[in-house]
């Protein structure tokens, strides 16, 4: 098989994105992801009567429960291929990220498998996060 011949075959099989469309659809969607986080933030300081830091933790955890749940029935990567990537805001992709680490080892038991690698991959995020707060605390301390 000559180069030519290889670069039709592969031509073939891939599938061109549109740029525009992909980033429209994130916008959207990542833009309903925020609007429901605004409604779940507002309905949780009304029906619970707490301060509005609560309720944005309320909010954060609603979202990483519902992104491990759907990355553990295997909806996650379906809805994804949809959103594009309106939907990896910062909570639904640690979800799915600490939870497909979780599941990828959890033929080794709950101890060395499940929780020694529950982390593996969103340490850095959880690393960096604090590093960075801590750097712009200091900052805003400062101004």
């Amino acid at each position: 098989m000559t180069n030519e011949e290889y670069d039709k075959l592969i031509k073939k099989h891939i599938v061109e994105n549109n740029i525009i469309v992909n980033t429209t659809i994130a916008f959207v969607s990542g833009g309903l992801i925020g609007v429901l986080a605004e409604v779940l933030t507002n309905g949780f300081i009304k029906l619970f009567n707490c301060n509005i830091s609560d309720a944005y933790l309320l909010t954060f955890s609603f979202f990483v429960v519902i992104g491990s749940i759907l990355t553990g029935l295997g909806f996650f990567d379906k809805v994804l291929s949809i959103c594009k990537c309106g939907l990896i805001v910062p909570s639904t992709g640690f979800a799915n990220t600490m939870t497909s680490s979780a599941m990828d080892t959890r033929g080794e038991g709950f101890v060395k498998g499940i929780g020694g690698s529950i982390f593996k991959l969103t340490g850095s995020i959880i690393l960096y996060g604090v590093i960075f707060g801590i750097i712009f605390g200091f900052i805003r301390s400062i101004i």
